[in-house]
Parts: C-alpha cells; sequence; structure tokens
C-alpha cells in the first residue's frame, strides 16, 4: 500500500513540474532552473542473504507402511485381542485359530522323535557289534559244515558196503538155521544160533546208533531225505534180523514145526531182498549225493562268511548309523513343522502401528486367502508425488523438503526417499516419495500436501528487489539504476536465482549500494534524485 502512495505521490509531482513549465514564460537562465529539479525516486540496498532456487509440487499423505495380516491356517477364531483403532507392537498377539489337532500333532511327532532318537543311540551301541556277531556265527557254521562234511565222507561208503555185508551175513546165518531146523538141531546148532543172536543184537544197537547220527546230519542239512531212509532202512533191517535170530533160537529149543518152516524160508526170502536192496544202493553210490550235499553245505557257510567279513571291512555299521541319524533328523524336521503350523495359529503383528481394518468377529471362520486385520505405521508417513519429466533431472535421494499441510500450522520437513525409475507414459509423471517423521500422529493418510523442493541455495549471494531491474527490449540485457551522492548511474547486473520478488546479482552490484526500486523506468544515468522511501 505504502508503495502504491509513493507512486501516486511521484506522478503529482511530475505533473507539477509539467504543468509549470507550461505555464511559466521562458526566461533567462530557465535550463538552469529545469535542472536544479530532483527526480523523486524509492530505494533498496543491496543486502548479502540466502536465495533459493525451489520446486513447488504438490502430493498426498500416505503411511509409510500398510500391511493386511493373512492367518496362515485355516479354521475358527476363537481368541481376537484387537479391536479396530488399536495400536500395537510388532509380535503382538491379534488373533488366535482352534488348534487342537495341532497340539496332538506335535505330541505325535514329538513321539515319533523320542523313537528315532532311542533307535539311534542303540544302533551306535549295537551295530559294529552285531557284525562281529555275525563274523563269528558264519564262522562256527562253516567249521560245522566242514566237520559234517568229514563225517559223511567218513561214514557214507563204509555205511553201503557194511549193509551189504551184514545182509548177507543175514541171509548165510537164515538159511543155514533154515537147513538146521530142517535136519534138526543140535547142541553146536544151538550155540550157533544164540551167537548169531548175539550178532544180531550187535547189529541192531548199531543201526540204530547210526540212524541217531543221520538224524542229526539231516537236521543241519549235510545229508540227503534219501540218506536218512537209508539208515532207517538199516535199522528196520536189523531190527528184523534180530527178530529172526530170537525166532530162530526159540525153534532151535521148542523144535520145528511145519509153520516154523514156512516161517524160516519167509524169512530168508526177506533177507534175500534186503541183500538186493543193499546191492542197489551200492550202485547208486548214493554217497556221493551225500558227500555233494555236504560239500554244498561248507561252500554255503564259507559265503557268508566271506559276507559277513565284507560288511567288517566297508565298516557298514557306519551306514546303518548314518541311517539311523537321517531318520533322526527327518523327526526333528517333523517336529520342527508340527510346532511351527501350532505357532502359525496364533496370528502376530507383523509391523507396530494401528489396526485399521478388521474382516472378521469371534468365532469367523479364518482362510489364508483372505486378510484378517489391516495395520498402518504412521509414525512415519510419505508424500506421495506425480513429478513431471522435466523436473525430475533436479531431485535426488535424501534431498530436503519443507511441507505445508493445511489445518497444520507447525513447520513441517522430510527428505526425498524414493525417486520412480520409469514414468508413466499417459501423464510422463514419475513417483517420488518424500519422507515425513509423523511421531504425534498429526498427519493422517489421505491428507493434501505442498511440497518445496530447494534445487539451489546460495548462502551469501547480494540479493536485491526483483523491481529494480530493467531490461533492455534490443538487447535483452538488465541492468538497474545506483544512486550515488544524489545522481542516478546505470549500472548494468548479471543476475543468478530467482525467488518471489527477490533476484541474486552475481555481478555488477556490491553490498550496501543503494538501488532504485520505483521511478528508475523514467531516470536518466546523471540525473539528480531525491528519495522519498516512506
Amino acid at each position: 500500500m505504502k508503495k502504491i502512495w509513493v507512486g501516486i505521490i511521484i506522478l503529482l509531482v511530475i505533473a507539477v513540474v509539467a504543468v509549470s513549465r507550461f505555464l511559466k514564460p521562458e526566461e533567462p537562465g530557465a535550463e538552469q532552473a529545469e535542472a536544479t529539479v530532483l527526480k523523486p525516486v524509492e530505494i533498496t540496498k543491496a543486502k548479502r542473504g540466502e536465495i533459493r532456487s525451489e520446486l513447488q509440487l504438490s502430493g498426498t499423505i500416505e503411511a509409510a507402511s500398510r500391511v493386511s495380516v493373512f492367518p496362515k491356517i485355516a479354521g475358527r477364531l476363537i481368541t481376537l485381542a484387537v479391536d479396530e483403532g488399536a495400536r500395537v507392537k510388532k509380535g503382538d498377539t491379534l488373533a488366535t485359530v482352534e488348534h487342537e489337532e495341532l497340539e496332538l500333532a506335535v505330541q505325535q511327532a514329538e513321539a515319533t522323535l523320542e523313537a528315532a532318537e532311542t533307535a539311534h543311540s542303540q544302533t551306535k551301541l549295537l551295530a559294529e557289534v552285531r557284525v562281529h556277531s555275525q563274523i563269528a556265527q558264519a564262522t562256527a557254521q562253516l567249521h560245522a559244515a566242514e566237520v559234517s562234511l568229514q563225517q559223511v565222507k567218513d561214514l557214507a561208503e563204509i555205511r553201503t558196503v557194511t549193509q551189504i555185508e551184514q545182509a548177507e551175513a543175514g541171509l548165510d546165518s537164515l538159511v543155514a538155521n533154515l537147513e538146521k531146523i530142517k535136519s534138526g538141531a543140535r547142541a553146536e546148532d544151538r550155540r550157533q544160533t544164540q551167537a548169531g543172536l548175539n550178532q544180531a543184537e550187535a547189529n541192531l544197537a548199531n543201526a540204530k546208533s547210526n540212524h541217531t547220527r543221520m538224524e542229526q546230519l539231516f537236521k543241519n542239512g549235510a545229508i540227503s531225505q534219501q540218506s536218512l531212509e537209508s539208515a532207517k532202512t538199516q535199522w528196520d533191517v536189523a531190527a528184523a534180523q534180530h527178530k529172526i535170530a530170537t525166532e530162530q533160537l526159540q525153534l532151535i529149543d521148542n523144535g520145528a514145526r511145519t509153520e516154523d518152516i514156512q516161517a524160516m524160508e519167509a524169512q530168508v526170502e526177506q533177507a534175500t531182498a534186503s541183500l538186493r536192496l543193499a546191492q542197489a544202493q551200492a550202485s547208486t553210490k548214493t554217497w556221493e549225493k551225500d558227500i555233494e550235499l555236504a560239500k554244498s553245505q561248507v561252500e554255503t557257510a564259507r559265503a557268508a562268511l566271506t559276507s559277513a567279513k565284507a560288511l567288517e571291512t566297508a565298516k557298514s555299521w557306519e551306514a546303518e548309523i548314518t541311517a539311523a541319524r537321517t531318520t533322526r533328523t527327518q523327526a526333528q524336521v517333523a517336529l520342527k513343522l508340527a510346532l511351527k503350523r501350532l505357532r502359525d495359529a496364533t496370528i502376530h503383528a507383523p509391523i507396530a502401528g494401528i489396526v485399521s481394518q478388521r474382516s472378521l468377529d469371534l468365532g469367523g471362520m479364518a482362510v489364508p486367502t483372505a486378510p484378517l486385520f489391516e495395520i498402518v505405521n504412521i509414525s512415519t508417513v510419505k508424500a506421495t508425488i506425480d513429478v513431471i519429466e522435466t523436473q525430475l533431472s533436479q531431485l535426488a535421494l535424501n534431498q530436503h523438503a519443507s511441507i505445508e499441510v493445511d489445518g497444520i500450522t507447525v513447520p513441517l520437513s522430510g527428505r526425498v526417499a524414493f525417486i520412480s525409475p520409469t514414468l508413466q507414459a499417459a501423464r510422463r509423471t514419475a513417483t517420488v516419495e518424500v519422507r515425513i517423521d509423523n511421531l504425534d500422529g498429526t498427519l493422517k493418510p489421505g491428507m493434501f500436501a505442498k511440497v518445496t523442493v530447494p534445487i539451489e541455495v546460495h548462502t551469501d549471494a547480494i540479493l536485491i528487489p526483483r523491481a529494480a531491474l530493467i531490461e533492455d527490449a534490443q538487447t535483452k540485457k538488465r541492468n538497474v539504476f545506483v544512486v550515488e551522492s544524489g545522481v542516478s548511474q546505470l549500472r548494468p547486473v548479471q543476475i543468478g536465482l530467482l525467488r518471489s520478488g527477490e533476484v541474486e546479482v552475481r555481478s555488477g552490484l556490491t553490498e550496501g549500494e543503494a538501488v532504485v526500486t520505483a521511478g528508475q523506468h523514467t531516470l536518466k544515468s546523471g540525473e539528480s534524485v531525491t528519495v522519498v522511501n516512506p
């Protein structure tokens, strides 16, 4: 307002001077009187100060972080710890999903782990001992098979020859006895018959003992079924011969009857058949089969021993221990997974902030595909700005910015925290975020913000009002009028930064010089002036 009045005064002075010139007749010395007229001007002294070039931008306040909280498992909500608007810290419990089955799964995994740990401990203690025991057992089995082989070799052929000899002797005795019965018995015959009975008893005992040995060899797998049956047959033959010898002695003692003779003849025929059987067995050499079978048992036992020794050489127990340890590790992992699923039944706050939204009430069914809560952190907010591409080059990360929001008188400041590396093709703009501390929660998401970013700052600049500049229309050069000793001087200047009504002078002026800010457009260099600053 003062400037307007000053302008009016200057115009009135100019008008008065013009009228006086028009009314007064020209007299001698008029030029001298005219030279003494002073032109009124207003001045400002050039000063040192700070000036900056700024970008004026606008954006929207948003929360620094906004998180949707999803339940990790499905289930009915059995507890709800927070309502909308509640402040939470990171890790606070928000809700709990039913989890009885998950607790049972944990117990089952614990039992499995306990069993696996026990098995691992036993394997470490017994695996190597078991291999050494297998070697000892295989060694004993090989020794037993070798002994059985030797027994088979010792008995096989001799047994067959003995059977033939016994059958021949029995047949001869029966034939002789039959002749004696038919011709009548003598004292000498009785002694011979008694001797035959004694021999039959010895043969019977020997056959029984041989059958017992062969039965044991068969149980050990050293001989065939056929050899065992042959030993049984020998036992049966010896028993029959013993019976015949007993009956012969009775015949001699009692005297022969027709039926006794017939019975004796039948015994002779039976003995003849036994002799033919023994001869047939000898011709087939059944003992060779027994020897081959015993040899195969020896080879099998030797292979078992070799296999057991190979396990010792390879330290197979280490593989068993490793397998047991792997099983234990799998059980440990299974327990950890069960515990994790149980922990997942409790929903925790992933960030500190305010619960801005809750989707379900107590008893609702939570599912992993639907958010249950939304938490916003407004202790730090951001002003999101769309910046045109021509201004992007003037921005840099961590650049200081001042923020103005309607209704908030407290000065706000922030820093450029994000500059999008890409532009939105339709609008040719890029998103820029300015981070602002908001510990007291004054700023709310959705507020409109005016953001000022200083681009270039000169802290020791020569500053004058922008109104003092006079631009030459032809040369485009800028000048100012400087008042020195009451006389105006036109001074060319180079300007720098511009801001509002101030301009930086880089050359042409020094601090403290008086610069004309009003009335300069009618001035000429060298004119006398009068300062009319209010």
